[in-house]
């Protein structure tokens, strides 16, 4: 591709232009560029190009003020940076520089929506061996639930780094898969190793491994994992399937658990899609 190539040239900075931003950032943006373009829609500030950009700082505030009636205040800056987005990708200055009322704004609805935010309990080891009690390891499906739950517990790790965002989307170059685990013995082991192709802290994928030691049963990782190896067997996929060969989601598994809290009588704020707040046991677990 020689210089003179325009169209060619442009195709590739345009997707240099996307590729910026992380894939979790792009979708979250959407949503808010969707808002802002109905918004202006609805007001009538639309440009004889069919464009809402550039926006001026009164619409700006305006677009803060009609989503503070449904959404939270930190969605809302996500949403008005979504719009800043918009501009940069289109070639517009960046709208929010000396915004001092849109920062009042922000102010102003903050204040009056208060702290919406839910604290979340650690998950201990007692909570764990009420989820424990709840499975029938006979199950195949449990048994892979169990040591869904004994992974992430002791090696902190995140959902996006054992479980697939849905059903659709599961990816061995993101997701773990059989070939990614590792013991030390295979007829006593005492160390396990996962490898995780994809963090939220490892955009270029450079990959990294967690080592996690032996536990007491119920609640060890080895214990657990091997008991669910040995009945998933060699299957193509994710490292935990169903006996009918779907990837476990994250929604899947909150969906299991949080009854079973429920049902125990334990209240409380636990879940989150990051398993590193469930505060495990961590002294047997690293990342090299």
């Amino acid at each position: 591709m020689g210089p003179s190539d325009t169209s060619a040239l442009e195709a590739q900075c345009h997707n240099f232009l996307v590729l910026s931003l992380a894939a979790s950032t792009s979708n979250s943006y959407a949503s808010g560029q969707k808002k802002f373009y109905e918004f202006c829609t609805q007001l009538g500030k639309v440009l004889p190009s069919g464009s809402r950009c550039p926006a001026d700082e009164w619409t700006l505030c305006l677009f803060a003020t009609f989503l503070a009636n449904s959404v939270q205040h930190a969605t809302i800056k996500v949403y008005v940076s979504a719009v800043r987005s918009s501009h940069i990708e289109q070639g517009f200055p960046d709208p929010l520089l000396n915004c001092l009322r849109l920062q009042w704004v922000f102010g102003g609805i903050k204040r009056t929506q208060g702290d919406a935010s839910r604290s979340r309990l650690p998950v201990t080891d007692d909570i764990l061996a009420v989820i424990f009690k709840a499975f029938d390891l006979k199950i195949p499906d449990h048994c892979m639930f169990w040591a869904a739950c004994n992974l992430p517990y002791f090696g902190f790790l995140c959902s996006a780094e054992f479980t697939v965002p849905n059903m659709a989307n599961c990816s061995l170059a993101i997701h773990p898969g059989l070939a990614d685990i590792a013991f030390d013995s295979h007829s006593s082991p005492s160390c396990l190793r996962i490898r995780i192709n994809e963090s939220k802290t490892d955009p270029f994928r450079k990959g990294c491994f967690v080592y996690i030691g032996e536990g007491d049963f119920p609640l060890c990782t080895i214990q657990s994992l091997s008991a669910y190896l040995s009945v998933r067997g060699d299957a193509p996929g994710s490292l935990f399937l169903f006996r009918d060969g779907r990837p476990l989601s994250w929604a899947t598994l909150s969906s299991w658990l949080c009854p079973i809290l429920s049902s125990a009588g334990i209240d409380g704020n636990f879940l989150k899609p990051q398993f590193s707040h469930w505060c495990g046991n961590g002294c047997c677990s690293k990342r090299d």
